[in-house]
């Protein structure tokens, strides 16, 4: 973990996650799949999320999930799970932790904060714990999903140096 910046009411630190994207209808044989590989059932409704001690489990789409590490797993483990996952004909699984960059956003203040890069209602009522939204910060899409104290942060790889940059920027101006 790298601490960004640090300001009271609001800490931004870049982590470093695993992401195994997931393609396929949700039920049966793509459920049981993921049970059995990491002990989570898929989200029925879309930009719902959830998770257990190792994993958030997020469905961005009407056939899309993501599952995030919640903390470094071994690349070897990561394969391994897009390997078995993919020996069902239902479940597509792709690795897509190289190509992401991932920040946990925390404190009383964040959405302040966050609220200067994108136009995104924070408020409980619109993003409750435990969804997810994709939407444009600082101008990148972006995935938040919303824990219960923080909000974890994915962008394309390529984009990171501008998004640390403009995260900094919110705090500092």
């Amino acid at each position: 973990m790298i601490t960004l910046t640090y300001k009271e009411g609001i800490e931004i630190n870049q982590v470093t996650r695993q992401q195994i994207t997931l393609r396929g209808k949700g039920d049966g044989g793509f459920a049981d799949t993921i049970n059995k590989e990491v002990s989570l059932l898929p989200p029925l409704d879309n930009l719902r999320m959830i998770s257990n001690d190792r994993f958030i489990f997020a469905k961005q789409s009407f056939d899309q999930w993501v599952l995030i590490s919640k903390s470094n797993e071994e690349d070897q483990e990561i394969l391994r799970l897009v390997s078995e996952m993919n020996k069902n004909d239902e479940v597509l699984a792709s690795d897509y932790s190289q190509g992401q960059s991932y920040f946990e956003i925390s404190g009383e203040d964040k959405d302040h904060y966050l609220n200067k890069l994108t136009h995104f209602d924070f408020r409980a009522k619109k993003f409750p714990v435990s969804t997810m939204v994709q939407t444009l910060i600082a101008r990148i899409d972006c995935c938040i999903y919303k824990l219960e104290d923080k909000y974890l942060i994915t962008c394309g790889k390529s984009f990171e140096d501008y998004f640390k940059d403009r995260l900094i920027d919110s705090v500092n101006l």
